[in-house]
C-alpha cells in the first residue's frame, strides 16, 4: 500500500485503467470458461483463487516465532476474507450458467412432454360444443 501512497498520480493513471482492463479479461475468461460444456471447467479459476488465497493467509503462520500465532490469527483471518473477494466475484458467472444450464435442461424436458400433451389437448377440444350461447 505504501507504493501506491508515494506514487506519482501520471503513473496512477495509466495503471488504475489497465488493472481494469486485466480484471474484464480475467472475468470474461471465467464467463468463456463456464459457456463450456463440460460444467465443471468453469470452477478451475475459483479454486485457484481460493488455494492461493488460502496460502496467502495461512503462510504468516508457518513463519511466526512460537507464541506469536495467537495474536496474528484474526489477521489472517480477515486476509483470508478479503482474499475470497476474488473467488466468489468468480463464482457469480458459474452459478448463473449453472442456473441458466439448469432451466435449458428443465424446458428440453418439459418439451420433449409436449407433444403427448398437445395431441391430446387438440383431442379434447375438437368436440362440436357451442360455448358462444347462441343457436
Amino acid at each position: 500500500m505504501d507504493v501506491l501512497q508515494g506514487m506519482d498520480p501520471d503513473k496512477m493513471i495509466i495503471i488504475l485503467p489497465s488493472a481494469l482492463v486485466v480484471m474484464y479479461l480475467v472475468i470474461s475468461l471465467q464467463n468463456f470458461l463456464c459457456k463450456r460444456s463440460n460444467p465443471h471447467i468453469g470452477l478451475i479459476l475459483p479454486a485457484v483463487c481460493f488455494i492461493a488465497a488460502t496460502v496467502l493467509a495461512v503462510r504468516p503462520l508457518l513463519v511466526v516465532e512460537d507464541g506469536g500465532a495467537g495474536a496474528l490469527m484474526p489477521l489472517c483471518l480477515r486476509m483470508w476474507l478479503t482474499f475470497n473477494i476474488a473467488t466468489l466475484v468468480f463464482l457469480f458467472p458459474y452459478y448463473k450458467h449453472y442456473k441458466m444450464r439448469a432451466a435449458a435442461k428443465l424446458q428440453a424436458e418439459m418439451s420433449a412432454e409436449e407433444p403427448d400433451a398437445s395431441a391430446a389437448g387438440t383431442a379434447i377440444g375438437t368436440g362440436n360444443d357451442d360455448t358462444s350461447g347462441s343457436r
